[in-house]
């Protein structure tokens, strides 16, 4: 086999994959949600969304302030209704917002495969697993913030003192388990 081949050969096999890649993906889904780091992944996706989902809206918000609205006339379906018009203006960028996306839920896996291998190693070594559930408690923690803060700047009130609620509780927490 040539080199010309091996490039058609390639190309074929590319599109053989691309083929029904939205039935692929949700057979993919299904099945990956039967394991605990599958479920794990799913509920992070989730997260990262509702995360990039929270930041358009704060950006709707700014948007629409800085358009004239009081902020009175404001509220969450005025932002999402706003989307569309708040790309149109530069306040959304849909390349960076997408990067960003692709790349937490990227370093997202990295972690928990990197959790998953020093508990095996610390399980080896006789002593209990704890690495795995503190990042996952970890990521979730930043995740669940940075949607309080993207909903803070878009006007939701209660989000700043759930925020703060939140990470007092998460200082009694991670101070409980550095002591373990």
């Amino acid at each position: 086999m040539d080199f010309k081949e091996l490039l058609v050969s390639i190309q074929k096999s590319a599109s053989t994959l691309a083929d029904g890649w939205i039935a692929k993906t949700a057979i993919s889904a299904v099945l990956a949600t039967g394991s605990v780091h599958g479920s794990a992944l799913g509920a992070f996706v989730m997260l990262v969304f509702v995360d990039l989902l929270t930041r358009w809206i704060a950006r709707c918000y700014k948007h629409l302030q800085d358009s004239g609205k009081s902020d009175e006339q404001l509220n969450l379906v005025c932002c999402l209704v706003d989307i569309p018009e708040a790309f149109k203006a530069g306040y959304i960028n849909s390349s960076a917002m997408k990067h960003r996306f692709a790349g937490k839920i990227l370093l997202y896996g990295l972690l928990t495969i990197l959790a998953v291998n020093v508990d095996n190693m610390v399980l080896a070594a006789g002593e209990s697993q704890v690495m795995l559930r503190m990042v996952w408690i970890y990521l979730a923690a930043t995740e669940a913030m940075s949607i309080l803060e993207n909903l803070r700047e878009a006007g939701v009130e209660q989000a700043g003192d759930l925020l703060q609620f939140v990470k007092g509780r998460l200082g009694v927490l991670f101070d409980r388990n550095k002591s373990k």
